[in-house]
């Protein structure tokens, strides 16, 4: 009695062994995470079923394999194959696209804005989207299910964002100004080119980043036509000589995006010379060393 229950544990688990190892497996799912606007965009779902592994073909569900398991006691055959029942890939969780082997027009896909499928360079594996337009930014989703008895089911998802580079900019207001003098205020405004995502703009004073809230003035950012994102950053600080590096004081706004989509940024820069101490002030200060003197005792 215990022989008999053992082999029935041993072909259990055998069943069980085939069907984990045999079944359906993801194996990777690739979305690139940022494209250009009007580009295209080449999505991928590498799968594996019943040991077979499915990337960078066509699927046209004939390739198919058999598992059989023969017990000592019984001599069924036990047939483990799972078949693929479809493909979907959703954005945003709405389906725009649907492999079906087994239809007799196995490619669907469904009209989503920000979505355009090009059908004769997709398949059971990958998805060629056409045109991307900023509304094409999301997250999108594989989903792969078998078919009867198992039903399995294995999902992967990433997210991609579509890019549009500001052409021009940044821009700083009220820099035709000459010079500032020690105890004026220097106020500016910097506007950066229209971007998606939003420009991040920051000050740097003779190079050095400006952090002090005080001096940073920040404006709600506007929405342009097509989505396109105009930011707007301003300064305002009281000019001491200190901020004078060999008579000159250089300014300078900085745009970028993510380091990752624009590394190198664009910057606009602005300089002044430090200006001549007025007259009055010079001959006042002359007047007072002068009087000084003579209250010293010096003689002329």
């Amino acid at each position: 009695m215990l022989l008999v229950l053992n082999s029935w544990i041993g072909l259990l688990l055998g069943i069980l062994s085939i069907s984990a190892s045999m079944g359906l497996k993801l194996k990777l799912v690739k979305i690139p995470p940022y494209k250009h606007r009007l580009e295209s965009a080449l999505l991928e779902c590498h799968y594996e079923l019943n040991g077979q592994r499915k990337g960078h073909s066509s699927l046209d569900g004939t390739n198919r394999r058999h598992h059989a398991y023969q017990s000592d006691y019984h001599s069924e055959r036990f047939d483990e194959e799972e078949k693929l029942y479809s493909i979907k890939w959703y954005k945003d969780n709405e389906e725009f696209y649907r492999y079906v082997p087994s239809a007799s027009q196995p490619i669907k896909s469904y009209k989503i804005e920000g979505i355009r499928v090009d059908p004769n360079h997709s398949d059971g594996t990958k998805v060629l989207l056409r045109g991307l337009t900023l509304k094409s930014s999301g997250v999108y989703r594989c989903e792969i299910s078998a078919e009867a008895p198992s039903f399995d089911s294995v999902q992967g998802e990433g997210r991609m964002d579509v890019i549009y580079l500001p052409k021009d900019g940044p821009h700083i207001s009220d820099s035709e100004r000459k010079s500032y003098q020690n105890g004026e205020t220097m106020e500016l405004n910097c506007t950066s080119g229209r971007s998606y995502p939003a420009s991040n703009l920051q000050w740097y004073l003779n190079d050095v980043l400006v952090t002090d809230p005080n001096n940073i003035i920040h404006y709600p950012s506007v929405q342009n036509q097509h989505g396109l994102i105009t930011t707007f950053l301003g300064l305002s600080m009281v000019v001491n000589h200190r901020h004078y590096i060999d008579g000159t004081i250089r300014i300078k706004c900085v745009a970028s995006l993510s380091p990752v989509i624009w590394r190198s940024g664009q910057e606009s820069v602005v300089q002044w010379e430090q200006p001549t101490i007025d007259n009055r002030v010079a001959m006042l200060l002359a007047n007072v060393w002068v009087n000084y003197r003579k209250s010293a005792g010096y003689e002329y």
